[in-house]
């Protein structure tokens, strides 16, 4: 079997209204699909998001780099092909777009193999686990504190017994004031994590998490910039509340670094910025032999197969953008997730969402 051709297509969804963190404003998302296809007429299929941010560049590494690179590869060398592009990519950077293309083409792979053995991915990696749990994650900060507390209320609604909001004003005052609002409608059975996305200073991070200290916070997301490995130090030592990070790395090496320093309780790789599942599982393996836990990024659908696979996995990160673009979406059932039983990842996109969002 090789690979007889490669193809992106640009989705692009409006959201109904604009949301916003510490650091971005989000008014659209889009997706860029990515399928390798077979002489023998299976197709790994994957994605990469944006929130219109180099959608073009994302396109292009894949069309323009990678795609010449690997026309005629077997493609059920996963690691051989790895390799390849990762070495292909030293000149221009292997972080940054390369990463995300590798990654595209790293998880449209396991799909693909997993079709043609006809098993889910997760059972590649060694599992049969039947569920695995999920966080409501959303909490914006574009959010009145009224529509704050009713995304919480559905989260719990619908059975979900761990959520996140944001955080990351310029008064953290308000931030607190937020924060004891929502413990109190949740309660204090339901866990409460808070992300201020890199916002904050090592002095400001350290001064918010002693005034929310008595809230029961179960982590504390990206308090400092991911360049202040130091700062990350220092707030992990003087917080009493668990510190969580890494969606923005790279590499190992970064997790590594993370690790040794003890710069964080909980890591968070994200699937298409470390390279691909395959990456993905190393680094949670890494995280192990540490003794810390793991909480993927964002990408649910992909992730639970991961999730499924480790022993120290926590929880996927519930958002619902995906849900009516999928054939198969993943089922979520009182804040926990189905693991896919199809083969492969269950990736495919409804034609009638790609007719209708399609972009280019």
């Amino acid at each position: 079997m090789k690979i007889k051709d490669i193809r992106t297509t640009l989705l692009s969804v409006p959201l109904n209204t604009p949301i916003a963190d510490s650091t971005h404003v989000l008014k659209r998302i889009q997706w860029v699909l990515v399928e390798v296809l077979t002489d023998g007429d299976l197709t790994g299929n994957s994605f990469m998001l944006t929130f219109d941010y180099g959608p073009d560049l994302l396109r292009g590494i894949v069309d323009c780099e990678l795609r010449k690179l690997l026309l005629g590869q077997d493609p059920r060398d996963i690691a051989g092909i790895w390799k390849l592009c990762h070495a292909h990519c030293e000149y221009i950077g292997q972080a940054g777009v390369a990463a995300w293309g590798i990654a595209a083409i790293d998880i449209a792979l396991w799909d693909l193999v997993g079709k043609q053995l006809a098993v889910p991915v997760c059972q590649l990696f060694g599992s049969n686990r039947a569920q695995v749990p999920v966080y409501g994650s959303g909490g914006w900060l574009s959010y009145s504190l009224d529509e704050l507390l009713a995304e919480m209320d559905r989260y719990l609604k619908n059975g979900f017994t761990t959520v996140k909001m944001k955080v990351g004003r310029p008064d953290i005052e308000q931030d607190v004031e937020r924060v004891r609002a929502v413990r109190q409608l949740i309660g204090d059975k339901c866990r409460l994590m808070v992300d201020a996305n890199q916002v904050w200073t090592p002095q400001q991070a350290l001064a918010f998490g002693r005034q929310v200290e008595d809230q029961n916070i179960f982590w504390f997301e990206e308090p400092v910039s991911r360049d202040d490995l130091g700062g990350y130090c220092r707030v992990a030592a003087e917080c009493r509340i668990p510190i969580a990070t890494g969606e923005r790395e790279y590499s190992l090496d970064a997790f590594r670094e993370i690790l040794i320093r003890r710069a964080a309780d909980i890591v968070q790789p994200d699937v298409l910025r470390i390279g691909g599942l395959s990456q993905c599982l190393k680094v949670a393996h890494l995280a192990e032999a540490f003794h810390r836990q793991v909480a993927p990024h964002f990408y649910k659908e992909i992730d639970v197969h991961l999730l499924a696979s480790i022993n120290n996995g926590l929880f996927l990160e519930y958002f619902p953008w995906l849900d009516d673009l999928l054939a198969h979406p993943l089922e979520i059932v009182n804040g926990m997730a189905n693991v896919p039983v199809r083969p492969g990842l269950s990736l495919e996109f409804k034609p009638e969402a790609i007719q209708e969002y399609r972009s280019r």
